[in-house]
């Protein structure tokens, strides 16, 4: 079989594939043999046809199926013979036809992995991050407890600061309806009984503090000057009109750190529920020292490693990325007319991210190799039953699953890299 390579970039390969006419043949034999066993040509019982025969009447499917059975089978003995460490094939291209007595031959373009030297990895200089819990820290989350449970009490007086109002109201923008402007954001036009909390720059700019002095039953003209950055393009940089009716006055009251609200909260006594977030709060800090104790290890990893990255690997991952922007960004209530304003800087963002992980994942990877870190059947079949519990199905449906998509090497390399990272954190410097 010939090979001829050519050199597209650094890390991309064409494969020039030429599979000799003799295997070509005996393909055709053995593919025309299975044929006959079950062709039904009239005339003749089931399977009994001649070669001939079931060779004429079967000529395109026959051709067909010795390239599907040719193709993969030569690129895998390519790949094999040249030693190529093919980390994605991003395409098969220039299949010929095959035909008896011929050679055939096809091209395949392949990214590889890239060859480089690794930095030293083993005691890593890190800034201990500090994970101590303090009185404050135990305070404030008693304090989101308190708001989370908050009362908002009628008040019979005019609006005040950090009070909270009920309001109904009606925007105009040189006098046409704001809700026509912007029909996608149908709140910034109109809205009845509506809470808006008095405070600087709550909902629009000034709206709040213009309302402050007013009383229930009340009528104002609260105007607003939309910046020139504003979300929504038609009201950039204009002036908009509120007719606004105050509806309620409600002042937020907090309830007492006692006994009776650490039993509303977690059924407990307030000794009991002090304890428990201080044991919560180390166990986050805990965890976001660990997140910040291993950024500095990759940051360290990638600042002192530098080579080429396969042109596939990035765009997959750049997919990946993407996908995780808009979602978050979409779950934050962020319009899609913005996101769709901002593609190109999204798109920079996820590719930047994209080569990080890349990157990363190659240096991981060879580290786990220099390591000899392996991942045990009994590890692999663990992270199966978790991931199994995780996604509430019985272990026989994932493990289908997972078949189904080919996913077990994934989940190998998950399981690997998680060790590759445990081990790099053990063997760090933190100080």
């Amino acid at each position: 079989m010939n090979i001829a390579i050519e050199e597209v970039s650094s890390l991309r390969r064409r494969l020039r594939i030429e599979v000799p006419a003799d295997r070509v043949n005996a393909e055709f034999s053995k593919i025309t043999t299975d044929f006959q066993k079950i062709a039904s040509i009239r005339g003749f019982r089931p399977g009994k046809a001649p070669l001939s025969v079931v060779e004429k009447r079967y000529a395109k499917d026959i051709e067909e199926e010795v390239r599907r059975r040719i193709v993969p089978d030569a690129f895998r003995e390519a790949v094999r013979s040249k030693k190529l460490n093919i980390v994605h094939v991003p395409g098969v291209e220039d299949v010929r036809e095959a035909q008896k007595g011929a050679t055939f031959s096809f091209s395949a373009v392949v990214d590889l992995a890239p060859d480089f030297k690794l930095p030293d990895y083993k005691g890593i200089k890190v800034t201990k991050t500090d994970a101590t819990v303090t009185g404050e820290d135990v305070a404030q989350v008693m304090d989101r407890l308190r708001e989370q449970r908050a009362d908002y009490k009628p008040v019979d007086r005019s609006v005040q600061q950090d009070d909270y109002v009920v309001i109904t109201y009606t925007g105009t923008c040189e006098g046409q309806p704001i809700e026509s402007l912007v029909p996608q954001v149908p709140q910034l036009g109109k809205q009845e009984k509506f809470w808006i909390w008095i405070k600087d720059d709550i909902f629009l700019p000034g709206f709040g503090t213009q309302l402050i002095g007013a009383k229930a039953g009340e009528s104002r003209t609260v105007t607003v000057d939309f910046p020139a950055d504003f979300a929504q393009e038609p009201l950039r940089g204009k002036k908009g009109v509120y007719e606004t009716q105050v509806e309620e006055v409600r002042e937020k009251a907090l309830p007492t750190v006692d006994d009776a609200f650490a039993q509303d909260v977690a059924h407990c006594s307030l000794e009991e529920l002090q304890s428990r977030l201080r044991s919560n709060i180390e166990a986050d800090k805990s965890q976001r020292a660990r997140g910040d104790h291993l950024r500095q290890i990759f940051e360290h990893l990638r600042g002192q490693t530098q080579f080429d990255l396969p042109e596939s690997s990035v765009q997959n991952e750049t997919q990946r990325a993407l996908i995780d922007i808009v979602r978050e960004n979409q779950m934050r209530g962020i319009p899609e007319q913005l996101l769709e304003e901002k593609k190109e800087d999204i798109f920079n963002a996820a590719q930047t991210s994209a080569r990080d992980r890349v990157k990363l994942a190659f240096i991981l990877g060879k580290i786990a190799e220099a390591e000899k870190i392996e991942v045990t059947a009994d590890e692999l079949n663990q992270e199966i039953l978790d991931l199994a519990q995780d996604s509430g199905l019985t272990v026989e449906k994932f493990v289908k699953r997972i078949r189904d998509n080919d996913a077990l090497g994934e989940i190998e390399q998950s399981v690997l890299r998680r060790k590759t990272v445990e081990f790099l954190l053990q063997s760090a410097s933190i100080s």
